[in-house]
């Protein structure tokens, strides 16, 4: 598989889609996936139009807090949206444990360590099923 970044085509392991509307915090776990060899679709909010061709794309990575909603609001929109991916949330700490209704498959709490959202992405990819927390 390949992406395209400033006119060049760039070899990956598959496409991760990173949602979350901190520019910094989303461009930094950008970088970090790209430098581990995937590709990422990088958005502010989970329904912008550019999420919409999936070709490749093997999991979510939410980073669910928005002003004036809570993260189980966020995570619950953002799992309709994407019902069939594995959906990796990082938490700012949710008040209640989601229920399994929301289907996330890994929960990692900030501040994040960025080997244990590797390791995450790594099991999804490989098809292992969910990271250990």
């Amino acid at each position: 598989m390949s992406s395209v970044r400033g006119g060049a085509i760039i070899p990956h392991q598959g496409v991760v889609c990173l949602i979350g509307e901190d520019a910094a915090v989303r461009d930094s776990l950008a970088a970090l996936l790209q430098a581990h060899g995937y590709g990422v679709i990088a958005e502010a909010r989970h329904d912008r139009p550019s999420l919409l061709p999936m070709s490749g794309v093997f999991c979510v990575v939410l980073d669910p807090h928005r002003d004036g909603c809570g993260e189980a609001e966020v995570i619950a929109e953002t799992r309709a949206m994407f019902p069939d991916l594995p959906m990796i949330a990082i938490s700012h700490g949710l008040g209640q444990p989601l229920s399994p209704a929301t289907r996330v498959e890994s929960v990692l709490e900030k501040p994040l360590a960025p080997e244990r959202l590797l390791e995450a992405v790594r099991r999804f990819r490989q098809g292992r099923g969910p990271a250990a927390q």
